[in-house]
């Protein structure tokens, strides 16, 4: 599971600009990074009315695609956002990327969060005991006894990448689409199963990453 941490903070902080700042900065450490924003709007505007997808979709089919030569995007319904449904989404998602920089995700009170604070705002969040903050950026000193960064990318994506969790699960197991947890040992001995039956495939040499998919059908008989 990749980790994650938000921007969080009132409209106009400029949450978008300095997290796209701080995407470039990690992807310049040789990271990968991935991008999600949350939005009060219903739909994403993406699509020109009348668009060959727009119209697959309008005839009620449950995921839509479009391939193009350098890009590409996948529409589907989803679920209300909380706590479990945020990180079945980055499992099913994101599950090359190491670091997930989120926009806004309030109420997902297991997230990690940065809450931007500017000087001629309102009262800010974390006075609010906003839950999941672990830090304030603002250009100021403010009275809070969570660390308090300046908005330089720099500074914040090596804030991130110390408390980015240095060991890396072994294996994430989804089952019915749910995550389910599992201790480090159990991880370990799912995957060195998987792989060592995987090494005795023809043509397998040094897997490194197996992705094992397995649908149960009941009897029709």
């Amino acid at each position: 599971m990749p980790f994650a941490v938000s921007f969080v903070g009132f409209h106009n902080t400029g949450k978008t600009t300095l997290l796209a700042a701080v995407a470039k900065e990690l992807m310049a450490r040789g990271l990968k990074v991935g991008a999600l924003k949350s939005s009060k709007e219903e739909r994403p505007h993406l699509e020109r009315p009348g668009a060959d997808t727009e119209i697959f979709w309008a005839a009620g089919v449950q995921k839509v695609a479009f391939w193009g030569a350098k890009e590409g995007l996948l529409r589907y319904h989803v679920p209300e956002k909380d706590d479990f449904s945020f990180w079945y989404y980055l499992n099913r998602f994101f599950p090359e990327e190491e670091i997930v920089l989120c926009e806004g995700f309030k109420k997902i009170r297991s997230l990690p969060k940065l809450e931007i604070v500017r000087p001629d705002g309102p009262e800010p969040l974390f006075a609010k005991g906003l839950p999941g903050l672990i830090a304030v950026i603002s250009p100021q000193n403010l009275q809070t006894r969570l660390p308090v960064l300046p908005p330089d990318p720099k500074q914040i994506a090596t804030f991130i990448l110390e408390r980015r969790p240095q060991r890396k699960a072994p294996a994430t197991l989804l089952v019915d689409g749910k995550p389910v947890g599992l201790t480090r040992f159990v991880a370990k001995a799912l995957a060195e199963s998987v792989k060592g039956f995987v090494r005795t495939l023809r043509g397998v040499r040094d897997p490194k990453v197996i992705e094992l998919r397995i649908d149960s059908f009941e009897d029709q008989g």
